[in-house]
């Protein structure tokens, strides 16, 4: 049977999402400026964290679309297989009745065949005694 693994590549950045975080983010024309002329460093704060969150929760996505799909392709598999399996046990089971039909045939067929030797050695003691007898 096959061990459930995970694939720690799954959870490596791939080359696109490393692409959207080092990617300057162009300001919004709400936080360009403010009542003094310039934006507070807490509001930038703020705007990269969210836009920050924001992407990080996009790639949790795709990781976890990425992982829902392996387990679909892992079930499928193992439906398939289950299948193979459950067909090829009703083979083995069909052929193991077979063979013990046969079996029980060939018994019979020995103990007659022994009883009919054992009679033949009897009159075969028999017939040896009677000429002796002459």
């Amino acid at each position: 049977m096959m061990a459930f693994e995970v694939d720690p590549v799954q959870y490596y950045l791939i080359e696109a999402e490393i692409h959207d975080i080092l990617q300057p983010q162009l300001p919004t024309r709400s936080t360009c400026t403010s009542a003094s002329g310039s934006v507070s460093s807490e509001e930038e704060q703020k705007r990269r964290r969210m836009i920050s969150n924001r992407e990080s929760a996009k790639r949790s996505r795709q990781r976890k679309k990425r992982r829902l799909q392996e387990l679909t392709d892992q079930l499928k598999q193992l439906r398939m297989e289950n299948v193979e399996l459950k067909t090829r046990l009703t083979s083995v089971v069909n052929h193991r009745n077979y063979v013990l039909t046969q079996n029980c045939q060939l018994q019979s067929e020995s103990l007659l065949l022994q009883s009919k030797l054992s009679a033949l050695c009897q009159l075969l003691v028999c017939s040896r005694t009677f000429s002796c007898m002459n």
